[in-house]
């Protein structure tokens, strides 16, 4: 996918990722998802206005909300109609509302309306982010914080990377998934006007549960692709995968190894901000 077919078909390209994708069932499932959720719904919760969720996919994060109002946006309509399901069946006290929307254009949103707004893991799919920090310096309400989550990297940064896990769910060879340094995005956000709060990474136990797993994730990989060449056994791989990594980081745990991981661990696999607006 060239950028010109990246801007003509972007639409199109993540309401397929959406219908064909669980994201709720294979990211919250593994030890990142559950690390990241924990890290988020810390913060939501200690929220309790009006809360908007850009990229809000099928509302995991909504659900979580304990305020008055909150308000959904995603690019994909078959996210938000789960989304919304899954509100009505949660009981939720707040106030739930639901737009089809692109992250890059939110001028429909009325200026100063929010007291919390999360963006998380969407800036590293767009092409203009900026856009979407210019516009959330608008709506945040003075007092109010804003949290940005994206992919930390070392080395060169991606930009049009090999589809990955998706593939097992969809076509294609590449698509746009680049990803920042906490100092990239307090730049950014300070550059829309926002203060930096709090940076940093997170999400850093993935560095060592999943190095023993990726050994047999690997193997298991390349005798599939030289035999069967079976999507099922890729998915069934990749779920064992993700079991030995969360299986990894409890022993780690119990047997009280986190600290001297820590010492050896610089930094997650995951970059967040913390934003306010004086």
């Amino acid at each position: 996918m060239t950028p010109m077919e990246y801007r003509d078909d972007f639409a199109n390209f993540y309401e397929e990722v959406g219908r064909h994708f669980p994201e709720e069932e294979v990211v919250y499932r593994s030890l990142r998802g559950r690390l990241r959720k924990k890290f988020v719904l810390k913060l939501l919760n200690e929220e309790t206005g009006s809360f908007l969720d850009i990229g809000c996919n099928a509302g995991i994060y909504i659900t979580g909300f304990k305020g008055h109002v909150a308000v959904g946006i995603d690019l994909s309509p078959s996210v938000l109609r789960r989304a919304k399901q899954r509100c009505m069946s949660s009981r939720l006290k707040a106030k739930c509302h639901f737009i089809a929307g692109d992250a890059q254009n939110l001028d429909f949103i009325r200026d100063i309306q929010f007291d919390f707004i999360l963006c998380s893991e969407v800036l590293e799919h767009l092409l203009h982010p900026e856009r979407v920090l210019s516009r959330i310096s608008r709506i945040l309400k003075p007092g109010g914080r804003a949290l940005i989550t994206t992919p930390n990297y070392r080395g060169e940064k991606p930009t049009w990377v090999p589809m990955g896990l998706l593939r097992l769910y969809l076509t294609g060879e590449k698509y746009y998934h680049t990803a920042y340094r906490p100092e990239e995005l307090s730049q950014m956000a300070q550059t829309a006007g926002l203060t930096v709060l709090e940076a940093g990474t997170l999400e850093w136990e993935v560095k060592y549960a999943a190095k023993p797993p990726a050994v047999l994730f690997v193997l298991l990989r390349w005798l599939n692709r030289l035999t069967f060449k079976m999507g099922s056994l890729d998915r069934l791989n990749q779920r064992l995968y993700d079991s030995l990594t969360l299986l990894c980081y409890c022993v780690a745990r119990l047997l009280g190894l986190e600290n001297l991981f820590r010492r050896f661990i610089r930094e997650g696999v995951r970059s967040y901000v913390i934003l306010g607006r004086s």
